[in-house]
C-alpha cells in the first residue's frame, strides 16, 4: 500500500467522482482508476460502488476512509514537524549553567525563548565550566551560561549582561545600617570568597577589584559556592561580595548593600560551539540578543517580603 493510493482514494471518496478527483489532483483519470483497483485487490474488498454518475462508498470503503484520512493527516503532520525541527522551530534546546546566572539571566532568557517558540522543549543542567566546554564539543548541550570561561578553540564566548556588585553583611552589624558601602568599608570585615575551583572565577575578579584600589582585604575563607558563602557570611562578623542577581534574593539575617565605588561589574557570559550551531540554537541566540538581562529591572524584589530559595552551586 502506498501513500499515493491513499491520496487517490480519499480524493475520489470526497469528490464522489473519479473525473473531479483527477482535476483536483491535476492528473488524468486512468492512473487513479488503476491505483484504486490495486488498492481494492490488496485489501480484498471493494471500496466503491460504481454508478453512471460517479461512485459511492461501500461499507468497507466508509470504514477505510476514516483510517486513510487519519494516516494522511499524521503523514502531513510528520512532514511539517520535520521541517520545523530542521528550521529549529521545535525540538529540544539543551542548556547548562554554572552558578548565579541561574538566579536571573538564565530563567529570563529561557522564558522569553519558550514564549517565542512554545513548541520547543528545554533541558537545563548544572555543569562546571570545563564540563560545559567538553559537552559543547561533544554536542551534548547547545549553550552554557557562567560568568567566566577559559579561552578555548572553536568555542564562542559572548557577554550577555553585567551586574553591579553588592556587599552581603549580617544585618546586626553597624555597617549594614546604611544605604551603601565602599570597598574600604567591606575590607574592615573578614571576607568570604566563592567559589573554589574552576578558574578563572568570580573570586578572582573580587580580589582583582580590591587590588585595583590598593586595598588588601582579610580573606576569611573561600566557600565552594554561593549558598555556602552566604551561610558562612551570615554566621558571624564577616562579609562577602555578590553580583546583583544574588542581591535580588532574600537570605536570612543578611542585608545586601550596593558598593558605591566598586571598580568592576560582574559579567554574565554564554558559550557555544562555533562549529555546532544548530537551528534551534540560532533561534535562541536571536532571542537572547533581543532581550534585556539587566538585573536592575528586578531589583524591587530585594525590598519585598518574598523569600527566594538559594540552592545553586558555584557562581
Amino acid at each position: 500500500m502506498e501513500f499515493r493510493q491513499l491520496r487517490y482514494f480519499v480524493a475520489v471518496a470526497e469528490e464522489g467522482n473519479i473525473g473531479r478527483a483527477a482535476e483536483k489532483l491535476h492528473i488524468s483519470q486512468p492512473p487513479i482508476s488503476r491505483q484504486i483497483q490495486a488498492l481494492e485487490y490488496e485489501l480484498g474488498a471493494p471500496l466503491f460502488n460504481r454508478t453512471p454518475k460517479g461512485v459511492t462508498l461501500t461499507e468497507a470503503g466508509r470504514t477505510f476512509l476514516q483510517d486513510a484520512q487519519r494516516v494522511l493527516a499524521h503523514a502531513s503532520l510528520a512532514v511539517d514537524r520535520t521541517r520545523a525541527a530542521h528550521a529549529g522551530e521545535i525540538g529540544q534546546l539543551d542548556v547548562a549553567f554554572f552558578g548565579s546566572p541561574v538566579y536571573l539571566a538564565v530563567p529570563v532568557a529561557l522564558r522569553a525563548f519558550q514564549r517565542a517558540l512554545p513548541e520547543t522543549e528545554i533541558s537545563l543542567t548544572r555543569m562546571g565550566k570545563q564540563e560545559q566546554i567538553n559537552a559543547l564539543r561533544d554536542g551534548r548541550i547547545h549553550i552554557g551560561f557562567a560568568r567566566f570561561y577559559p579561552s578555548e578553540p572553536n568555542i564562542t564566548v559572548e557577554k550577555v549582561a553585567d551586574e553591579r556588585l553588592f556587599a552581603a553583611i549580617p544585618q546586626d552589624l553597624a555597617l549594614a545600617s546604611g544605604s551603601d558601602v565602599t570597598m574600604a568599608d567591606v575590607a574592615t570585615l573578614p571576607l568570604v570568597l566563592f567559589p573554589s575551583g574552576d578558574r578563572p572565577s568570580f573570586a578572582d575578579a573580587v580580589l582583582a577589584a580590591f587590588a585595583e584600589m590598593a586595598i588588601t582585604p582579610t580573606v576569611h575563607s573561600t566557600a565552594v559556592d554561593t549558598t555556602a558563602g552566604l551561610a558562612l557570611t551570615a554566621s558571624g562578623k564577616r562579609c562577602s561580595i555578590v553580583p546583583e542577581s544574588v542581591a535580588t534574593l532574600r537570605f536570612p539575617t543578611l542585608r545586601f548593600l550596593p558598593i558605591a565605588d566598586c571598580p568592576i561589574r560582574a559579567q554574565i557570559a554564554c558559550a557555544y560551539s562555533s562549529e555546532r550551531k544548530a537551528p534551534i540554537l540560532e533561534h535562541f541566540l536571536n532571542c537572547l540578543h533581543s532581550i534585556s538581562l539587566d538585573p536592575g529591572k528586578f531589583a524591587t524584589q530585594r525590598d519585598t517580603d518574598s523569600v527566594f530559595e538559594i540552592g545553586s552551586k558555584g557562581i
